[in-house]
């Protein structure tokens, strides 16, 4: 009786021990794979927030944010060409959170933007003007940052969570103390503190682990 209790507790330990290195070689291998991707969203980010930002200031029209969706979708495009040439990782809790999370990230974004344009746009026909007062900076800088800080967490990244922590407490200060176009150059501590920084960190950490 004894011997086969010690069995199955054997045989359980066994399993037990196998997921987790499973886990830990699915989360070494997520961390490695999103390191290049991290880095180009990162710059990205940074320089379409400069390009809005002198373009606005320049012509005082908003209507250079448009600029974030060709941001997108040259980022979709580079995100799917850079996924097929990199290790393919089963997928697990640790890579759905993570996709499911930055996935949910643009969506509401993206959502969030086209109504408050719809909104401005109907309450233009009722009143002048059709503004809607409503700080879209600061509403995306706290999404953003949520959204680093669960997959740092997820793959535990003391780091990356770190840096998404920084880079939103830096943005919501400079966003606090400035308005306008300017509010747009929020993106570029975003980008270099919350994504760059940590795309070079897993950048690294792949190399480190091939070695």
């Amino acid at each position: 009786m004894e011997t086969i209790e010690k069995r199955e507790n054997m045989t359980t330990e066994n399993s037990l021990r196998i997921i987790s290195e499973t886990m830990e070689r699915s989360r070494m291998a997520i961390a490695k794979n999103s390191g290049k991707t991290i880095l180009m969203w990162g710059v990205l980010v940074a320089v379409t927030s400069i390009v809005v930002y002198f373009l606005w200031s320049k012509t005082g029209n908003p209507a250079w944010n448009l600029l974030w969706f060709a941001m997108g979708a040259i980022g979709g495009v580079f995100t799917a060409v850079n996924a097929r040439n990199r290790e393919k990782v089963p997928v697990n809790e640790i890579s759905r959170v993570v996709g499911k999370t930055w996935m949910w990230y643009g969506l509401l974004t993206t959502a969030f933007f086209a109504l408050i344009w719809v909104a401005a746009l109907i309450r233009s026909k009722w009143e002048q003007p059709g503004v809607i007062n409503v700080n879209l900076t600061m509403i995306i800088v706290m999404m953003m940052g949520l959204a680093s800080v669960v997959s740092g967490v997820v793959m535990r990244m003391k780091s990356i969570v770190a840096c998404s922590v920084i880079a939103t407490l830096l943005s919501v200060m400079f966003a606090f103390l400035v308005n306008g176009p300017e509010q747009i150059l929020v993106f570029v501590i975003l980008g270099v503190v919350g994504l760059v920084i940590p795309g070079l960190i897993l950048q690294n950490k792949g190399k480190s682990l091939k070695k």
